[in-house]
């Protein structure tokens, strides 16, 4: 018994000190946001300074890097998502006609209004990154107005389907006849995520992004966390949301 706990301390040390071997060469390899890089992918040297394999933070998103529409090179997680309330999704140009993903979300970024890029930021990963380059979503991010605080990027392939993995697929055969394209949110600093279809109506996601973002201290009465009491008056989701 105590040669089996011995052994099983043993390997959870050595995976420990892989881990952080992981991140020492990827900060060592100076991975800083890299400009000036248009339509081509990251070189296979800079991805490899990217443990593919190395789930992040609370939030347990893979690191890979992404070029933004603006043309910089960037770490998905450590740069986009680390400490930070987000929203993620997938969408391409060429399906914007069919599946206005972004169209909906152009709503919900107009209500969040100023908070969009100081309290909340948005993401949107491309699942075309051939086609879709960094002026083709430039262009795409200018013709439907999105604001500053939303940053539209582009992966390798086998970047995209590892985080593609660790967002959609759940281990059930999908329903072939029905389509829902969801819109993962969460508070990436304290590991809080949820979801919501892409065809939500934008009030009901700005409230939904507004229950994770960070509150305010409280020098008040504290309120109970989710829906309304019977007793009580307003909206039926007025207590999710605190010290906004």
């Amino acid at each position: 018994m105590n040669e089996n706990i011995n052994s099983r301390r043993n390997f959870l040390i050595g995976v420990s000190s892989l881990a952080g071997l992981l991140v020492a060469k990827a900060a060592s390899a100076g991975m800083g946001p890299l400009t000036g890089q248009h339509h081509t992918l990251a070189p296979e040297a800079n991805r490899q300074a990217f443990d593919r394999n190395l789930l992040q933070g609370k939030a347990q998103i893979p690191e890979i890097p992404v070029e933004t529409h603006e043309g910089k090179w960037v770490k998905l997680y450590a740069d986009l998502v680390r400490d930070r309330v987000v929203t993620l999704n997938y969408m391409s140009i060429g399906n914007e006609e069919h599946f206005p993903i972004c169209q909906n979300l152009v709503k919900v970024a107009q209500k969040l209004g100023d908070r969009l890029g100081k309290e909340v930021h948005m993401i949107s990963i491309t699942s075309d990154p051939e086609h879709d380059t960094a002026d083709r979503l430039q262009a795409f991010a200018e013709r439907i107005g999105a604001p500053p605080g939303w940053f539209f990027v582009r992966a390798a392939d086998r970047d995209n389907a590892i985080v593609s993995a660790r967002l959609y697929r759940h281990g059930r055969k999908p329903d072939p006849h029905t389509r829902m394209d969801l819109v993962h949110y969460g508070n990436a600093g304290i590991g809080l995520w949820a979801a919501f279809p892409a065809t939500i109506q934008p009030e009901d996601a700005t409230l939904r992004l507004m229950s994770v973002m960070n509150g305010k201290p409280s020098n008040g009465t504290l309120k109970q966390a989710g829906p309304r009491r019977l007793d009580e008056v307003g909206p039926s989701f007025n207590n999710r949301i605190a010290n906004i």
